[in-house]
């Protein structure tokens, strides 16, 4: 015993022979410190970090005491917990938020669509991340070390953190967007007439901003500028039930399906209602996350990736979530134009879901950044756009109404986040929205709205003036009176939560306690210091998530 107790304090005084110990601890106990908030600390610091932290030190220390590390395997098994250590931190400072079990769980149920990811996640390391994982390699591979070569890595690990971190921040407001052009752009409508056709385009990953960027043989996208439209939570098959059902249901990581939502859901509606055929076209799959116990359900016809690729996969490329959206415009020519019952046909698409699918053969995009990527693949879907606009209006006789929306937003980096999520700024959250009347070329696009009030804003529409609910006219995003409230959540994760009102966004942000207020646009940003007001919003907020 004391044999043991000399061994181990022997180990722990000569702290060069346990650099990596140090390097795990060094992870912990500095990661969220550049924040200089205790909140944040502990918000980042959760059961599952605490957990795996206590494994791997233990592990290490018991290494080193039984004097296995020259063992080969056990080299390979240190740098393999060590790579997943160090790309957990990572993980939490590119995404923001912390993992807990049940995100680790979920990655590893969904590992074979979530691998492919690993490139644009890599792509987002900071030169300090990349140091120390290559430091770590050095402890545990090379016996043989330079004791200088402690303190100089720690003072040359602390200048990269630092200065890694003054890059990243970002304290500037966006810049203001133009006022909603009013070329062939009407905000206000009160019906649509004569039940047409409905096209329901719905974007994978992309913002408002990024789409108002583009511009089609058909729509010059700018006009979206000046508009908002929000989406609950950037999700996407929470966000897809939303659209469907007009349910948010935040706090649920995944869909909860209750008969009383199915049966109530738009294309149950416009069908049992309206005499609509339904029909869903989605190029990834719906096998995931439940989406498969929904969808089917409430349409007629659902063809999704795993039927796409038996009928056209020779013919149009694949990747991890989806599939080259012009498969679209062969599943078109399947449908029956002819029947005398107007059509409702959801169109999802997948290109612009990372890693940003690019079909040009050759393309130097495909290895350039991330977001240049997403970028070329969005120009691609334009296209896909403007060939789904010809198709119909070549093809069909009776008014068809084009609805282009997004499942999300994507982040790039802007205000610390990347990929989706995690952040309930406008680059993940206020999503392109506008109907295209394809035989006037007429264009509407409500002022705000949300997707929360879509199911509700298309049957009022459908329906006749006298025979609207007040409650259903309150609700529709096209009328001049519209009232917007709308509650906001991160996906799996606590770090924030949001309200927008008709003239406000709030956003709270949980790890460090702080209610910032700005407008729409998201320009003149303020932390709300008032103690009064912050109470009374943020038990607004938790009241409504609930």
């Amino acid at each position: 015993m004391k044999l043991n107790k000399f061994k181990y304090s022997e180990l722990f005084l000569n702290w060069e022979n346990i650099p990596l110990f140090y390097n795990y601890l060094f992870l912990y106990f500095f990661q969220g410190l550049h924040s200089y908030s205790l909140g944040v600390w502990f918000y980042f610091h959760g059961l599952f970090l605490n957990a795996f932290t206590i494994f791997v030190l233990v592990l290490e220390v018991y290494l080193k005491y039984k004097q296995v590390h020259r063992n080969l395997l056990n080299k390979i098994f240190r740098s393999t917990i060590w790579s997943l250590y160090v790309i957990l931190i990572v993980y939490q400072q590119v995404y923001q938020t912390a993992v807990n079990f049940e995100l680790f769980i979920y990655f590893f149920n969904h590992i074979e669509l979530l691998i492919t990811d690993l490139i644009g996640f890599l792509y987002q390391w900071k030169l300090s991340q990349w140091f120390l994982l290559l430091l770590g390699f050095y402890w545990i591979l090379f016996t043989t070390r330079k004791k200088i070569l402690i303190p100089l890595s720690v003072v040359i690990l602390f200048f990269l953190s630092y200065h890694s971190e003054m890059e990243g921040l970002d304290v500037s407001n966006p810049s203001p967007l133009s006022n909603l052009q009013s070329k062939r752009v009407k905000t206000v409508l009160s019906s649509i007439p004569e039940k047409p056709n409905i096209v329901f385009v719905i974007l994978e990953g992309v913002s408002r901003k990024q789409l108002a960027t583009q511009t089609s043989k058909y729509i010059d996208f700018s006009v979206l500028n000046g508009s908002h439209f929000w989406i609950p939570m950037p999700h996407t098959s929470k966000s897809l039930f939303t659209w469907m059902t007009g349910q948010p249901q935040l706090n649920q990581t995944r869909i909860k399906l209750e008969e009383y939502l199915l049966e109530g859901s738009l294309p149950i509606q416009l069908e049992k209602n309206h005499n609509y055929q339904t029909i869903m076209i989605y190029t990834q799959s719906i096998y995931f996350e439940g989406m498969e116990k929904f969808f089917p359900r409430i349409f007629q016809t659902v063809l999704d990736k795993t039927i796409l690729e038996k009928e056209y996969g020779s013919l149009y490329s694949s990747f991890s979530w989806g599939m080259d959206d012009r498969v679209i415009l062969a599943a078109q020519r399947k449908i029956n134009l002819k029947t005398n019952s107007p059509l409702f046909i959801l169109i999802g698409l997948s290109q612009t879901h990372s890693p940003y699918f690019v079909s040009t053969q050759g393309s130097d995009s495909q290895w350039i950044s991330p977001s240049v990527r997403h970028k070329v693949s969005l120009g691609e879907e334009v296209k896909v756009l403007d060939s789904i606009i010809s198709f119909w209006k070549e093809n069909v006789d009776r008014e068809t109404l084009l609805i282009i929306a997004a499942d999300h937003g994507e982040s790039f980096g802007e205000e610390g986040a990347h990929a989706h999520n995690y952040s309930l700024y406008n680059q993940e959250t206020d999503v392109p929205f506008l109907f295209y009347f394809l035989k006037s070329s007429q264009i509407y696009i409500p002022k705000l709205g949300s997707s929360v009030d879509f199911k509700t804003t298309i049957l009022s529409l459908l329906n006749s003036i006298q025979n609207q609910e007040n409650s259903m006219q309150e609700n529709n995003f096209f009328v001049p009176n519209y009232e917007l409230s709308l509650f906001l959540k991160t996906w799996n994760s606590e770090i924030q939560k949001s309200l927008i009102t008709s003239d406000k966004k709030y956003i709270y942000h949980s790890d460090r306690d702080q209610l910032f207020q700005m407008d729409h646009d998201e320009n003149n940003r303020k932390q709300v210091f008032d103690v009064h007001l912050k109470q009374k919003v943020v038990n607004q907020i938790y009241t409504g998530i609930r």
